[in-house]
């Protein structure tokens, strides 16, 4: 075959490819397969920073000392003074720059720059240094490493009001009624329907389908006003959680197409076979078709959890009374205080953040899962 093809074509010399070439031509795959996964891994790492690091530094700020949280230059790790107890006080440790040297004194107050110490040894002698004398520091702090968890507590039991007693224990708290009767309500509102688009033949199932979706693209902005006023004056729902739970019973379009496109991916034939059976479309929809719906009921879950927890506007609009705030309107209430205490909005924020973290962490494998799998086609 090959004399022939030599024939036909002298013009043309036909090369076979040694295993040394074979050899040197796999190694380049290999490495330009290692670039581009360098390359690739490296641009999500740097894209991940963008949205690592705010959280990492609210984490951190969250256990650190108010004199630390405004250090200059900033510092990732967080440092406190250094204690020692005289006459039964925790005081702050300083190195004083005296006569006599740089001695080790416990400050008992600073007032105007001018510090008054003890010594630890002999808490009788009291001394008063100037704490800088013009560039130069005649007292500076001793720092060490030291992670506050008490400022989690103190942030958790202050809350934004507590003149009324209300905390962020009581934030948590209506935030996690209103998250769980969210997901119940989405999961036994949006199922059935979605469940009904997608195996049940009625006239005009199309047309209203296609009618559901269309409020979508309906702003909140618009039905805000319309949905405050029935809320508080037609039904008296004010300062309730009924106005962010209540509408969660009524299906919406996004979990319902959500659902449905799943439920086109489960094969028709097991449910024909569980109708030959006698099953009616009650049992087939518990029995059969709920149980394989287990990734897409997940993701359903965290997203309603997300909204839920995440909302803000809900409750400023129905919530007035600071006994119903929920977390997302604590934190703001609270740092529209007018003395601000940093590290304790960033331990409540963190407390707000984690169940979200928790959230995805436990559910992601199912999570993703079911993200992946209602894009599929039937």
């Amino acid at each position: 075959m090959t004399a022939n093809l030599s024939s036909q074509y002298p013009e043309r010399r036909f090369h076979v490819e040694t295993d040394e070439e074979r050899r040197k031509r796999g190694q380049a795959r290999k490495a330009r397969n290692f670039i581009k996964s360098l390359f690739s891994h490296a641009a999500i790492t740097f894209i991940g920073l963008f949205f690592l690091i705010p959280f990492l530094w609210m984490l951190i700020t969250a256990f650190k000392s108010s004199e630390d949280v405004f250090h200059t230059p900033p510092r990732w790790l967080p440092y406190d003074n250094v204690r020692v107890e005289v006459n039964g006080e925790q005081l702050p440790l300083y190195n004083v720059q005296t006569e006599a040297g740089v001695k080790q004194l416990a400050a008992v107050k600073i007032v105007e720059g001018v510090g008054t110490f003890v010594d630890p040894a002999n808490p009788g002698q009291v001394m008063e240094y100037e704490i800088q004398q013009g560039a130069t520091k005649i007292a500076e702090p001793i720092m060490h490493i030291s992670f506050r968890w008490q400022n989690f507590s103190d942030a958790m039991a202050r809350g934004s009001r507590p003149g009324v007693g209300a905390s962020f224990w009581v934030y948590f708290k209506n935030s996690l009624i209103i998250a769980f009767f969210s997901i119940v309500g989405t999961l036994f509102s949006n199922t059935p329907v979605a469940y009904a688009f997608a195996r049940l033949k009625f006239p005009g199932r199309d047309i209203l389908f296609v009618l559901i979706l269309s409020t979508m693209m309906l702003p909140f902005q618009v039905t805000m006003i319309p949905i405050y006023l029935f809320f508080n004056d037609t039904l008296h729902w004010g300062n309730t959680f009924l106005p962010l739970i209540i509408p969660t019973f009524f299906a919406n379009a996004y979990d319902v197409f959500l659902l449905r496109q799943f439920f086109r991916t489960i094969p028709e034939e097991m449910c024909d076979a569980a109708r030959v059976d006698g099953a009616s479309e009650w049992q087939i929809f518990t029995r059969i078709i709920i149980p394989l719906s287990i990734p897409v009921l997940a993701t359903v879950t965290v997203f309603t959890f997300l909204w839920a927890w995440n909302d803000f506007t809900g409750p400023l609009l129905f919530l007035t009374s600071p006994k119903n705030f929920t977390m997302a309107l604590g934190l703001q209430d609270f740092q529209s205080q007018r003395t601000m205490i940093w590290n304790q909005l960033m331990a409540a924020a963190t407390v707000f953040t984690v169940p979200i973290v928790v959230a995805f962490f436990f559910a992601q494998k199912t999570f993703i899962q079911g993200i992946k799998l209602t894009g599929l086609k039937e």
